[in-house]
């Protein structure tokens, strides 16, 4: 029976392949053709990087890790005690000499009053010490005429004694006598030397009070502190009525006396860096606006990590990441000759710098 055959069985029929497309027919050698080579081309592209690279060091030097930096003064009193006046702001223009705090002055004004009375007591006592000498002296030429009289009588009875006209306790008398005004001489002249010695010390404590004085002036002075260059206040965060230690900075003077800008660049272009060489720059506070500038200096050392005390002063500049190690790279500094009146410079602010050679 056809109909039953047809119904409990399955017949498989192969079904024509459609005809293949031209662009397959070139996309296949193609891709067997680059992973054959994609080693070589991995290998040449990173070739061509390297060369690339190394070509472009020979002409041209570029660094992006540069800061702009300017001479920072620190501003610290010299005496310690409550801030009494802080007529300052932050970013505020200042000039030399002009006044940033004021300690309370009290009670360095007592001090000062305090130093003056001693200082006229020690020069009082040295007075007097210098009429003790005076005194001494007389006392001196006392004993000598007393001295001189008891000899002159010690030789006049010794003469009668002798023949027989002057009694000998006479005799014994006035040599009593002339020793008696030889003692007195003796100690006259003992106390002139103590009162001599006695100048001496008083002179030292009347020079000791005068130290003293200028010491206690000198703090007096020193209340009132004052801007040692001309530049631009950092922000702070001291207040009137604050306690001011001795030596403890309290604000910061950014100054206009050494404006310029520090690159780290990579040891690979220290041959060709030279001293007044022309670099330009682009600085991060003024941007898409090149600026002339000049290599000043090249550091000649640095350390890869800080180091013992001695060697504190040279830069340290890490030679790796967490991942990766860098060369070295050594600090460069270079200054803005020509830059325009309008430019505003920030210590801290990023620049980049790129030199031809």
């Amino acid at each position: 029976n056809a109909a039953g055959r047809h119904a409990g069985s399955w017949e498989w029929r192969r079904v024509p392949a459609l005809p293949a497309r031209p662009a397959a027919r070139y996309a296949r050698p193609m891709l067997a053709w680059i992973e054959n080579h994609v080693l070589r081309v991995i290998l040449g592209g990173a070739l061509l990087l390297w060369l690339a690279y190394e070509l472009t060091g020979l002409v041209v030097a570029y660094s992006g890790d540069v800061r702009v930096t300017a001479a920072l003064v620190a501003v610290a009193p010299e005496v310690g005690g409550p801030i009494a006046a802080l007529p300052v702001r932050p970013d505020q223009v200042v000039e030399a000499a002009q006044p940033l705090l004021t300690i309370e002055p009290r009670p360095f004004a007592l001090a000062v009053a305090g130093a003056t009375a001693a200082r006229d007591v020690a020069e009082r006592q040295r007075g007097l010490a210098g009429e003790a000498v005076t005194e001494a002296a007389a006392a001196i030429d006392q004993a000598r005429a007393r001295l001189t009289d008891a000899q002159a009588i010690l030789t006049r009875d010794q003469s009668l004694g002798r023949s027989g006209y002057m009694p000998q306790e006479r005799v014994q008398d006035a040599v009593r006598d002339a020793a008696v005004a030889q003692a007195e001489i003796r100690r006259a002249e003992a106390a002139l030397n103590v009162a001599h010695r006695l100048v001496e010390v008083r002179r030292a404590e009347a020079a000791a009070a005068a130290a003293a004085l200028d010491r206690a002036a000198y703090d007096l002075a020193r209340t009132r502190v004052v801007a040692p260059l001309a530049g631009r206040v950092a922000p702070f965060d001291a207040r009137p009525g604050d306690m001011a230690a001795p030596g403890q900075p309290l604000l910061t003077l950014v100054t206009d006396a050494d404006w310029r800008l520090v690159a780290n660049v990579a040891e690979r272009h220290l041959r060709r860096l030279r001293p007044g060489q022309t670099v330009w720059v682009l600085l991060g506070s003024d941007p898409w606006r090149l600026h002339r500038g000049r290599v000043r200096s090249i550091a000649p050392a640095v350390l890869s990590a800080p180091a013992n005390a001695s060697e504190a002063v040279v830069p340290v500049v890490p030679p790796q990441t967490d991942w990766i190690r860098l060369p070295q790279h050594f600090p460069v500094e270079i200054t803005l000759p020509g830059l325009p009146a309008g430019v505003r410079l920030y210590h801290g602010a990023t620049a980049r710098v790129l030199v031809w050679f």
